[in-house]
């Protein structure tokens, strides 16, 4: 352990709990992805929607491999982040760190949890400016998640589904989410931190 990340008073008996490590490498493949993902949604909608020859059976395989590496890097870049906000307002989070990622997987809980997270992360680098962008993204992303899949599912009775109001919302969800991705990533300091008195 560097003195740069050595706990100090009685956080130095009980050890530390977090370090602080750098978010912008996560940060920029999540970005990546999400960019790609979008890109990948206009040209389903240019070259015709569920006739897009991305969607053949010789080539979905694409586009589910990049949603879920997509998913997967989101997940391992809000884990590193919310470990960072401990660091940086210690024993001020009513979720821990290791519930951060498990709020995404959690029935129901999937509906408000990672929303109350995000803003936390936020607020623990300094005053929280973006709430309305954060609720912006969420917004879209229930229109885009749950609250699409149910209305196809029990108003529609399709499960499959892939039309140019879809991708739309999908776009957009992707715009908001790369602004919050890089609004929250530069609100925390590159580090490394030293620790704060954790008492």
């Amino acid at each position: 352990m560097d003195a740069c990340n050595m706990p100090v008073g009685p956080a130095a008996v009980r050890g530390p709990r977090h370090r602080f490590r750098n978010p912008a490498g996560p940060a920029v493949v999540v970005q990546s992805l999400i960019a790609a993902q979008a890109v990948l949604d206009v040209y389903i909608i240019a070259t015709g929607g569920k006739e897009s020859p991305w969607l053949s059976e010789e080539l979905v395989l694409f586009p589910a491999v990049l949603q879920v590496s997509c998913r997967v890097a989101f997940l391992v870049r809000f884990h590193r982040v919310r470990c960072n906000a401990e660091v940086l307002a210690p024993n001020s989070h009513k979720y821990t760190p290791g519930f951060a990622p498990g709020a995404w997987i959690t029935p129901l809980a999937v509906w408000w949890l990672p929303r109350r997270i995000t803003l936390d992360i936020r607020q623990a680098g300094g005053p929280p400016r973006d709430v309305r962008l954060i609720d912006a993204w969420w917004f879209v992303r229930l229109c885009h998640g749950p609250l699409s899949v149910a209305f196809h599912f029990l108003v529609l009775d399709v499960f499959g589904y892939r039309n140019p109001v879809d991708q739309g919302i999908s776009i957009l969800c992707a715009v908001l989410a790369l602004a919050v991705v890089r609004r929250v990533t530069a609100n925390q300091p590159a580090g490394p931190l030293a620790y704060f008195d954790m008492t």
